[in-house]
């Protein structure tokens, strides 16, 4: 009888090791998710904004459908955006509490997805923008401009969801849409063909990809001569706005031309008057940092193209620079 006990209890031990081992397996499988769920940034989904509020939820829940099919990203909930944004607010405002520390984030994100959308009964823009949750600051790369007809609203929002997603993550989603090549999504350094190398301009294009207001196509190529949209232009100038702490109103009638060489200078020029006062005489002057550039005023008209582009930003920004060095006069 003891015998016939102990060889039960013999025949027990493989199958308690066996459920211990499955317990362990699942465990285990449990905690690499939890972890992996944690490795991944934070985008809180904040307000839209536009004329038509049923258009603007439309966009906003296609937008949101679409990130959430991200494996590289978590998406906050919309009461996270609601507190991230009235957080920043009672920052701005000076009533958070405690006025001599800065309150920690109320919600775990890393950031905060703005939408703003433009229509008439024809066209759409959508303008996607990703503020940094810790300082409230638009990210320079942070900005997408995604237009076409009003029809097609559901792929812009996709389009407009997926470059975003792009931007942060430097993946994909598994969308069915057409994937466009980003007109300045990064790629390694070492893929840097280095296409401008005859180009007059190469000095201020190593520049302003190294500071990263303009980047290389994926395929390594920067294509010096291509002409630059009025939509990318805009996305820039959004960016340059965040950096100056300046404005200026700009609107393209069509997001899809090339913006011509004047009009971008004379942009420029406005948005910067605030930290570089430029003494001209009338509104169509163009100050000697943008002259050299643009050309005589027969070329004012051409199109820009990406090597002026990368050579405007260049002079814009290191006469910037230079105007506000503190002045060494009276250093001992």
């Amino acid at each position: 009888m003891g015998n016939r006990r102990r060889c039960k209890g013999v025949g027990r031990i493989p199958l308690i090791t066996e459920r211990i081992l499955l317990l362990l397996i699942c465990l285990i499988g449990g905690l690499n998710l939890v972890w992996a769920q944690a490795d991944r940034p934070v985008l809180a989904i904040g307000a839209f904004e536009g004329s038509d509020s049923t258009l603007v939820q439309q966009v906003r829940q296609q937008v949101v459908r679409t990130l959430a099919l991200s494996a590289h990203l978590q998406i906050a909930d919309r009461l996270q955006a609601r507190a991230l944004l009235q957080e920043q607010r009672l920052r701005e405002s000076g009533l958070t509490g405690d006025s001599g520390s800065k309150s920690a984030p109320l919600a775990p994100a890393n950031w905060l997805l703005v939408g703003r959308i433009t229509n008439d009964e024809a066209r759409l823009q959508i303008e996607l923008s990703c503020l940094d949750v810790r300082t409230g600051a638009v990210l320079t790369w942070g900005v997408e401009l995604v237009s076409g007809a009003r029809a097609e609203w559901e792929m812009l929002a996709q389009r407009a969801a997926e470059r975003i997603h792009r931007r942060l993550t430097g993946k994909t989603l598994p969308l069915s849409i057409p994937i466009e090549p980003l007109p300045d999504e990064g790629v390694p350094p070492s893929r840097n063909l280095r296409d401008y190398e005859h180009s007059p301009y190469r000095w201020h294009i190593d520049y302003v990809l190294e500071q990263g207001w303009m980047r290389l196509y994926p395929d390594g190529t920067f294509r010096p001569e291509e002409p630059v949209s009025a939509c990318y232009f805009a996305a820039l100038l959004k960016r340059l706005q965040a950096h100056l702490g300046t404005f200026v109103a700009y609107q393209p009638s069509d997001p899809s031309s090339p913006i011509s060489r004047g009009q971008a200078a004379i942009l420029l020029t406005k948005l910067s008057e605030a930290r570089l006062p430029a003494n001209r005489s009338s509104y169509l002057d163009i100050p000697d940092w943008a002259k050299g550039i643009v050309g005589w005023e027969s070329a004012r008209a051409t199109p820009l193209t990406r090597e002026r582009l990368a050579a405007l930003l260049y002079n814009l920004l290191k006469a910037i620079e230079k105007r506000e060095q503190p002045s060494e006069e009276g250093s001992p």
